[in-house]
């Protein structure tokens, strides 16, 4: 419930005027302190969120294995490595109850 709210009260500052969508995408990752990347983005989406890393708003993990790409705010980097690890975990256990290992 309360990321709608935070959904809405971005979409609220952009019809306003007051930020744009790629600020707007930058400061939702800020707010859910974590985002990890399973699908791919819009280009606009990922461009925004590289800027933002270069410029030090956000944090930036590269796809490892089965942990995925994550983008987060970078005094959470440890909530970042747990959602991680805990995506490859689910991966893991999801691939060994289809191969019968479970």
């Amino acid at each position: 419930m309360a990321l709608q709210n935070d959904i809405e009260s971005l979409k609220d500052l952009m019809g306003r005027g007051q930020m744009t969508a790629a600020q707007a995408n930058v400061e939702l990752v800020r707010i859910q302190r974590v985002r990890l990347v399973t699908n791919s983005l819009p280009q606009d989406v990922r461009r925004a969120l590289n800027q933002a890393v270069k410029a030090g708003t956000l944090g930036h993990m590269k796809k490892d294995g089965h942990k995925p790409e994550c983008y987060y705010h970078p005094t959470f980097d440890f909530l970042a490595n747990s959602a991680r690890r805990q995506h490859e975990d689910n991966i893991r256990n999801a691939c060994a109850k289809v191969a019968g290992w479970h």
